[in-house]
């Protein structure tokens, strides 16, 4: 399964509140369904424009957006500026999510050296 972060805004305050409850009950669907592994607002300078990220879990792009397509705020012209982004957390309480799931972080810093070639600083 692929990890994949989203981000997104809600442009219009109003359409937020009025279509909260139903997003709210579609995220504890996606959350038991196992697909939604975390979700909470994002902080951002305006005061008036709310934003989230979420975090799923997919076996690919085509199943998350599925997904999304049936989010109420999406459904009702609620999000703006959206990002979908397969994610690999190689470090971090979530490694055992990752392609390098298991390793110490020590072998995967080695690794990802290597990988990149003795341009980089040591």
């Amino acid at each position: 399964m692929t990890l994949y972060l989203v981000t997104y805004v809600h442009p219009d305050p109003v359409g937020w509140e009025h279509y909260l409850k139903p997003h709210l009950e579609w995220i504890a669907q996606q959350v038991e369904a196992g697909t939604l592994l975390a979700s909470g607002p994002t902080t951002v300078a305006e005061l008036e424009t709310r934003s989230a990220a979420l975090l799923f879990q997919c076996e690919d792009e085509d199943t998350l957006h599925r997904i999304l397509n049936s989010d109420p705020y999406l459904v009702h012209g609620q999000v703006s500026n959206m990002t979908c982004q397969a994610w690999d957390p190689i470090f971090g309480v979530l490694n055992e999510r990752s392609s390098r799931a298991g390793r110490s972080t020590e072998r995967t810093v080695s690794e990802v050296l290597a990988m990149f070639g003795p341009h980089t600083i040591t």
